[in-house]
């Protein structure tokens, strides 16, 4: 908690002290905040150089565990049946939030200025069939090399599914460490997140006053209003497909709602759900004891949502003109990552799950460590929707297991 207050502290101190050098009387900051400039530009240099490796490893190690993990066929089978629906749901209901909100509350002209250093430049865009032909890379290597993510993630996602069905696990437990490598590296940059996140919010709040703000403000609102309407959601898809009574489905999840809402963190409600889910919910042995651990880790529903709601703020917010495409790729990487990124603190989620859509849209990194400096007021709210999502789905496999027999 006192890192996360330092974090945000240090947001709202550079906006303030930023905004202040465009007044007559706080002029002689500029000179400062310009020598400190270079400062944040290297921070987030840093946090770019890991972003290859640590998605790719992240992505074949999320799916080479989501396999073999997986114990009794049909039941994982419906699992991911189950999961990948929802999460293409929280897609569309994340986008239908982030629409509304930047509709009711528009953004002004270019409100992102003290992070791009300009207009942002519309970047020169390839045709349908070409976009569509990109998701396949023609070389994996050059593709990590250019940066290229969309391609980059389809080719782990075979890699890892191939992987999980040798019989060896040399290379997978070669990339598992890779994986667990780069989130350390990626720990250790943000240990001074405070001070680049202080340097960067100076050059936005000189160069762009409280916009930038108002950027963050509407993004914290879409994604708490998107948490509320999620869990909405899970309480609909139970009622549809009439699994249990909505009443006692809603009484029996308290207990793990009120633990992630206290806990921020659905790892450590861990416990907890498993015995809602074989004690309050008394779903079969079979079904809760493979899909709830499944859920538990390599399913997170409001993750997917929030991600695709960080990506469309920022590319809004940049003045980005992408095709619909385009917007469908960035969409597809917010689906990837609600399966592939959970168990990562929370920095490292922001990261890797918004980093690849971002440069799909061509959507301005800087605005990463802003978005993680503010990661903690929507928190309670998106880990309760996560949360909830995995009960939802434990509970609906159970149903359509139920059915099938």
């Amino acid at each position: 908690m006192g890192k996360t207050i330092a974090v945000l502290g240090a947001l709202l101190a550079g906006v303030a002290l930023g905004f202040s050098a465009r007044w007559p009387a706080g002029a002689f900051l500029n000179p400062w905040i310009d020598a400190v400039a270079p400062i944040g530009a290297f921070w987030i240099r840093a946090l770019s150089m890991t972003l290859v490796p640590l998605v790719f490893a992240l992505v074949v190690s999320g799916v080479i565990n989501a396999v073999r993990h997986g114990q009794g066929g049909r039941v994982l089978a419906v699992s991911f049946a189950v999961f990948l629906p929802m999460l293409v749901l929280a897609v569309l209901l994340a986008w239908a939030v982030v629409e509304t909100v930047l509709r009711l509350f528009p953004l002004g002209p270019n409100p992102l200025a003290g992070l791009l250093g300009s207009a942002p430049a519309i970047p020169q865009l390839p045709g349908t069939a070409d976009q569509i032909l990109a998701i396949l890379p023609e070389n994996p290597i050059a593709a990590a090399a250019s940066g290229q993510m969309l391609p980059l993630v389809v080719f782990a996602v075979l890699l890892g599914a191939a992987l999980a069905r040798t019989q060896g696990d040399g290379f997978a437990g070669i990339v598992d460490e890779l994986a667990r490598a780069m989130t350390r590296i990626v720990d250790w940059i943000l240990l001074p997140a405070p001070i680049g996140i202080f340097v960067l919010s100076l050059g936005a709040g000189k160069a762009a006053g409280a916009s930038v703000a108002g950027v963050l403000a509407r993004e914290v609102g879409a994604e708490i209003l998107f948490s509320l309407c999620a869990i909405l959601l899970c309480y609909g898809l139970v009622l549809l497909v009439r699994a249990m009574p909505l009443g006692r489905f809603a009484r029996a999840i308290v207990p793990a709602q009120a633990t992630a809402a206290g806990t921020c963190s659905s790892m450590a409600t861990a416990p907890v759900s498993m015995d809602v889910a074989l004690n309050a919910l008394k779903l079969p042995q079979e079904v809760a004891g493979t899909t709830m651990p499944l859920a538990i880790s390599t399913f997170r529903l409001a993750t997917a949502g929030v991600s695709l709601i960080e990506i469309f703020v920022a590319a809004h917010a940049a003045g980005v003109h992408a095709s619909p495409v385009q917007w469908l790729l960035a969409g597809m990487t917010a689906v990837i990552a609600g399966i592939a990124t959970p168990g990562l603190p929370g920095a490292a989620i922001i990261y890797a799950c918004t980093a690849p859509g971002l440069q799909i849209l061509g959507a301005p990194l800087a605005i990463i460590p802003l978005y993680i400096a503010t990661a903690a007021i929507p928190d309670m709210f998106i880990t309760t929707a996560s949360v909830t999502g995995q009960l939802t789905a434990t509970t609906l496999v159970a149903r359509l297991v139920r059915r099938s027999r």
